[in-house]
């Protein structure tokens, strides 16, 4: 208690910072996961709509988030590929303003909403969880778009 401003209230703000951020992170996790399974699906179906419109291997599809550094910008390039194979055929692109939004969002989220003894106010950490659901909301719309797209494109 002493360590935490000597107050009962600060210990137990810091208990539900705490709980809270165990919480995000599971979430984060768990919805990973199922982004991941569903990516990789919508990887196979892009191959199966232009087998050599992808710049990098299928591997990279999971693999491209793990990495330090390049996970900031590997796995739009992987998601680019993915959105102009299950394009149109006569007018591929390989982004939009929805993709480049949503992925812009995400990057600014992943920088600020973990907590940092070093970086400074719980407000950043605020930010950027703020900046998640905006992400997501927008994600939500790229997985929907996407589908959609494949869908046309596979059975139309």
């Amino acid at each position: 208690m002493r360590a935490a401003d000597g107050s009962y209230a600060a210990v137990q703000r810091e208990m539900w910072v705490g709980n809270l951020t165990g919480m995000r992170l599971l979430a984060f996790l768990v919805t990973g996961i199922v982004f991941l399974r569903w990516l990789w699906q919508m990887r196979v179906n892009a191959e199966a709509l232009a087998p050599h419109g992808h710049r990098m291997k299928r591997g990279w599809t999971t693999g491209a988030w793990l990495v330090p550094v390049a996970c900031f910008f590997l796995p739009k390039r992987i998601i680019n590929d993915i959105w102009a194979a299950s394009s149109p055929p006569d007018r591929p692109r390989r982004t939009d303003a929805l993709l480049t939004s949503w992925w812009l969002l995400f990057v600014a989220a992943q920088l600020l909403a973990f907590p940092s003894t070093s970086r400074g106010p719980l407000s950043t950490e605020l930010a950027g969880a703020a900046l998640y659901v905006l992400a997501g909301v927008l994600g939500i719309g790229v997985v929907r778009r996407l589908a959609a797209m494949q869908r046309v494109r596979l059975h139309g």
